[in-house]
């Protein structure tokens, strides 16, 4: 059984992102009550609920986390590994300096490379790609499935990536960034009208610098935003965003290829994260990134809105690096050399709507109606090296090692999936009482080709409901019950298993979650309860990676917030879940589902006292349980807890606003391992310290 909540608060449990009372968008006729939407304009249009239409995080049958460029800013976050940091449900399954920083894991499941990442509600093909958070006004974590909503996609849920948009004033600001592993950084941010009734938006940011692993990264990354009103009705918007990431030296992973063979059910003692276990001196990872969007709004009555909207994202990859095989608990391994000498992917989408308010007697409608399509291309080269060579330890001096040397030859088609889909929800809402009810129909395409042109096609055309059930007792609380189902893509088989690089069949998932979310001035709470179904994707005996049977989730998550006297802020998040393999093989039957905590918490404690409006502080603690490692439960990944603090100070030379900024994250030091994937582990970084300071004219 899970032991009791080691920080837990007796009164709090759930607290949504600090927000604001307006009146709602999604409901411009209800004068009964005044809706709860994120305080900043891009935290507001965070709030769309893709084939539910634009709503506040209050009417969406979801949980729903929102972090505003505010609070990126004011923790000094560069990698999303740390963005939802605070929310007990969300594991980062790797570090910034790794191919896997993106890699998230939302209660219990990890979120689909292909769908689940999102720039302004468009697909982005996320894997090993970090993209540049100085360029986003908000990131949004919606959780639970969400295949209704956005097409196919895993049921952990949904990271959407909100662009910075223009100001009506001109302005600019800039900061720059230190850490204790001597990498400096700088942004500026500029924003404004401009001729001809157009507004903009440019960030451009630069890091360079030695890792606390010793390995080296170079980053460049530019954005742009443009925005115009056409007529009284119609208005445009553009995006464009790049990105060039290159790290030297380093080292990736750890895994356990034959769990037998392993003969232990722990973990070696984990390293120091400043560990430099790279056996072989020209490793390296080298990453480009560029999304274009454009998109139209049309306001065709003051209560109807038609929404058209394109997008084009590549990303491009080459690398030669270097895993480590674990083959006992005292610590050797062998390194895995693998390259790459180029792989790309691109990503089509188009998608057309309309979302309006009406009346049939005393119930009012928000109608959307739309439809969408999407295409996704991955192209891998032809040869590459995938080799163990030689014998390392975890605590003794690495060995040089001769690695083989081939880098060179092309690239062929790999895979493509084709997505077109139409899509209706209508939430009925009679006083106090709001019915959603919902239905997308998809046409999913995909066709795997081998490096010698054997094309094995995929297709299927599902029809995934949604159903929820909203009562708001008061202005600021909304209780809920919903339904919903969704397919997710199946995974591309890692290069460990005997069909390595094979793309599974699609995977169906349905979940039921009710909560309860309340936001008021000097507090907030929310909590939500749920279950998944879904289907479950595993390596057999024979090390041939397949779909087949079922995973079970069950969880229970809450947060809360509290202003308390002398300027602090209490704040807990809890997340308690359990994961059982269900009608599978018998080697996993009633086996625990690896990669999922028992319990997780997080506990910040801020201030900002009246005497010293200028300063904020704030300590918080992270505890983990320790978790499965594997799909056959033959080791776990131990707990860990981590203590972080930041201080914050205001200065005014010359009367122009200063922040500087201080953070100590592992602020013991604590050497640890973290979960990446089925049998694979990455060590945590160690204590850094970040120093920055920024200005906005």
């Amino acid at each position: 059984m899970t032991r009791p909540c080691w920080l837990a608060l007796p009164a709090l449990a759930l607290a949504q992102p600090a927000v604001a009372q307006v009146q709602s968008t999604g409901d411009p006729v209800d004068q009964d009550r005044t809706d709860i939407v994120v305080s900043t304009a891009a935290e507001r249009r965070a709030a769309d609920g893709g084939a539910l239409g634009t709503r506040s995080i209050l009417d969406t049958p979801f949980s729903v986390h929102v972090v505003g460029a505010e609070e990126l800013a004011e923790r000094q976050v560069k990698s999303l590994a740390r963005v939802f940091a605070q929310d007990a449900s969300v594991v980062a399954n790797g570090d910034t300096y790794t191919f896997n920083a993106y890699s998230q894991t939302v209660r219990g499941i990890p979120l689909d490379d292909y769908n689940g990442y999102r720039i302004n509600g468009d697909p982005f093909y996320m894997t090993t790609v970090e993209l540049p958070l100085e360029s986003f006004e908000s990131i949004r974590l919606l959780k639970g499935a969400s295949g209704f909503l956005y097409g196919f996609n895993a049921p952990g849920g949904l990271i959407d990536y909100r662009t910075k948009r223009s100001t009506p004033a001109a302005f600019a600001s800039a900061d720059i960034g230190s850490s204790s592993d001597t990498i400096l950084s700088e942004h500026v941010d500029l924003g404004g009208p401009i001729a001809g009734g157009f507004g903009y938006r440019l960030n451009a940011t630069h890091e360079r610098g030695e890792t606390y692993s010793g390995s080296h990264v170079q980053r460049y990354s530019a954005s742009l935003g443009l925005d115009t009103r056409l007529n009284d009705t119609l208005t445009w918007t553009g995006d464009l965003i790049y990105q060039d990431r290159r790290i030297r030296g380093g080292t990736q992973d750890f895994f356990i290829n034959d769990p037998d063979a392993y003969g232990a059910d722990h973990l070696p003692r984990p390293v120091s994260g400043r560990t430099n276990l790279a056996a072989y001196p020209d490793l390296f990872f080298t990453s480009h990134a560029f999304y274009g969007g454009t998109g139209l709004s049309w306001a065709v009555t003051p209560r109807w809105t038609a929404h058209a909207a394109y997008s084009n994202s590549l990303d491009w990859r080459t690398y030669k690096s270097e895993w480590m095989s674990l083959t006992n608990p005292a610590g050797d391994y062998q390194p895995l050399l693998s390259t790459n000498p180029r792989s790309w992917s691109r990503y089509n989408q188009v998608q057309l709507s309309l979302e309006g308010h009406f009346a049939t007697g005393a119930i009012r409608h928000q109608l959307t109606l739309g439809t969408n399509w999407q295409r996704l291309n991955k192209y891998l080269p032809l040869s590459r090296v995938s080799a163990l060579v030689g014998t390392e330890n975890l605590y003794a001096a690495v060995v040089p090692i001769a690695y083989p040397t081939e880098f060179t030859g092309g690239v062929y088609h790999n895979y493509r999936s084709t997505q077109g889909g139409l899509f209706a929800s209508d939430t009925l809402t009679l006083g106090r009482v709001s019915l959603i009810a919902g239905l997308r129909a998809s046409r999913f395409a995909e066709d795997q080709i081998s490096k010698t042109g054997v094309h094995t096609p995929y297709a299927k055309t599902p029809v995934t409901p949604v159903g929820a059930l909203l009562y708001h007792p008061w202005h600021d609380a909304t209780l809920y019950f919903s339904y919903v189902q969704a397919l997710e893509s199946g995974i591309t088989v890692p290069d460990t298993y005997v069909n390595a690089r094979e793309t599974l069949p699609p995977v169906k998932s349905q979940q039921v979650e009710a909560g309860i979310k309340i936001d008021r001035a000097g507090w907030s709470f929310s909590a939500a309860a749920y279950r998944i179904d879904r289907g479950a994707q595993y390596a057999n005996a024979a090390r041939v990676y397949v779909s087949d049977g079922q995973q079970r989730y069950e969880g229970i998550e809450a947060e809360a917030r509290v202003s308390l006297p002398l300027g602090l802020v209490l704040a807990d998040s809890i997340a308690v879940e359990r994961a059982v393999y269900r009608r599978t093989d018998p080697l996993l039957q009633g086996k625990s589902v690896e990669g999922v905590p028992g319990l997780k918490e997080t506990v910040q404690l801020s201030e900002q006292p009246s005497a010293l409006p200028d300063l904020k502080a704030t300590l918080e603690a992270q505890r983990s349980s320790s978790l499965w490692g594997n799909d056959v439960n033959s080791f776990r990944v131990p707990s860990v807890t981590l203590v972080n603090a930041r201080v914050s100070y205001v200065v005014k030379p010359n009367g122009t606003p200063v922040t500087l900024r201080a953070e100590v994250y592992n602020l013991s030091d604590r050497a640890s391992w973290g979960f990446l994937a089925s049998g694979y582990v990455f060590v945590q970084p160690p204590r850094t310290v970040l120093l920055g300071a920024s200005v906005k004219i």
